[in-house]
């Protein structure tokens, strides 16, 4: 294994950072079960129902919607990395087939298993036409909106799928404009501005989908444009390392901050959470939709949460015995490592546990009609269990195994190309080359 974005061995420094990066996904794993474990048993409920439910415990649950954010940056960070390489330090450009390969075998295998798991045994009943069927395949739920049995949390994968198309068309236009100039520094300041733009744009999104004309969780809510701008400051920052690692000296200056006080970026990650906990122009501890300047406010918080977890883990040479101890342990290390299907199936689990959908035969009912079915820690106690016991299958014997194929199939084409390219590029001897 290579060192995240430096192509060499890592030394016992990068496996720290690597460690952290699996061990932040297990724990934001964790903290959306638990939020959603919440809503789901009433720990967390709108304002019409009166006070929090659980007083202080329901105001900490809300806030725990922030565990989302830092999977978006990540995924920015860590795709756009090779692509700012080769903005900034001139590496070949990546292989577009590649990467759509390895990000497809990344993302779908588990995800179409868990569609099919879902309409056969959860949402048979439902079915009234192809497209139901189609719909969930083709990653269109979140434009045609149709709620799925057990698929609840799915809404961020066509999100996600939708970000990597995106990703090498802005790649080529922060090229471009890069390109026009020959100053690091100066390529760095407009690789930057569209994804300034992002950044503005889904906080503008935010307010907009909560509109009065539009109505308390519209088909918009869904759409990927407000999550633009988590994606855009994990792109920024592995701008920023890429600056780091090619010029050392010229460490950007939040980065100089984080080698030096690390452990002050997650008291603003904290900060952050706090805010969203208050909820400012809104209800702390209910699940209210809220007005456009409600959603602004929460948005900007959401998105400063992620960013002051994730900038000192990523951040070279930046760690703290805090950061280490809570991240590189070897449960949240393996949480992180199945972390997907933990988010893919921690809501199967719990409408197993109610017996609700076809299979037991009647029509799902919403999650939220059935908060009275079991109480909060008893139903943590299962979706955790349960959980992570079938994403641990599914990682294991399903979704790496053909993560492996492609890997054997991608080294296959690049052996057969490699003699090929060797041979064009050997020169013919000079009675042949005249014959030709």
């Amino acid at each position: 294994m290579t060192a995240l974005g430096t192509g060499r061995t890592p030394g016992t420094r990068d496996k720290k950072r690597i460690a952290n990066l699996d061990g932040v996904r297990g724990l934001c794993a964790m903290i959306v079960v638990i939020v959603h474990v919440a809503f789901s048993t009433g720990v967390v409920l709108g304002s019409e129902s009166g006070p929090p439910q659980k007083g202080i415990w329901s105001i900490l649950a809300v806030g725990l919607e922030v565990g989302l954010g830092p999977f978006f940056i990540l995924s920015g960070m860590l795709l756009y990395k090779p692509f700012a390489r080769m903005t900034l330090i001139g590496t070949p450009r990546p292989t577009l087939g590649k990467f759509f390969l390895r990000r497809g075998l990344r993302l779908l295998p588990g995800y179409w298993l868990l569609t099919a798991f879902c309409l056969l045994l959860l949402n048979f009943s439902s079915i009234d036409s192809v497209w139901y069927v189609l719909r969930p395949i083709v990653l269109l739920q979140n434009y045609d909106y149709m709620w799925y049995a057990g698929m609840d949390p799915t809404w961020t994968i066509p999100t996600e799928a939708q970000m990597y198309l995106v990703l090498p068309l802005l790649a080529l236009l922060m090229h471009r404009l890069a390109g026009r100039v020959s100053d690091p520094a100066r390529k760095v300041r407009r690789m930057m501005i569209p994804l300034g733009v992002m950044v503005v744009a889904g906080w503008a999104f935010a307010g907009y989908m909560h509109m009065e004309h539009l109505g308390p969780w519209p088909p918009e809510y869904w759409w990927p444009f407000s999550r633009f701008g988590l994606f855009a400051i994990g792109m920024g920052l592995a701008i920023l390392s890429v600056r780091a690692e090619s010029e050392p000296n010229a460490m950007p200056a939040v980065y100089r901050a984080a080698r030096k006080r690390p452990n002050l970026f997650w008291v603003g990650a904290l900060a952050s959470y706090l805010v969203v906990c208050a909820a400012p122009l809104g209800e702390p501890g209910t699940w209210d939709y809220g007005t456009p300047q409600f959603a602004m406010v929460q948005h900007v918080a959401f998105v400063a949460f992620a960013f002051f977890l994730m900038v000192p883990l990523v951040a070279p040479k930046a760690s703290s015995p805090l950061m280490d101890t809570v991240l590189s342990n070897r449960p949240t290390r393996f949480l992180g490592r199945i972390s997907y299907g933990i988010y893919l199936w921690h809501f199967v689990v719990m409408y197993l546990w109610w017996q609700d959908g076809s299979v037991f035969g009647a029509p799902p009912q919403f999650a939220n009609a059935l908060i009275d079915k079991a109480g909060f820690w008893e139903l943590l106690a299962v979706v955790v269990a349960g959980s992570i016991a079938i994403a641990t299958v599914s990682f294991y014997f399903f979704e790496r195994p053909l993560m492996r194929l492609g890997e054997r199939w991608i080294r296959r084409r690049e052996q057969a190309v490699a003699p090929v390219s060797r041979t064009a590029e050997t020169p013919l001897p000079e009675k042949q080359s005249a014959s030709v």
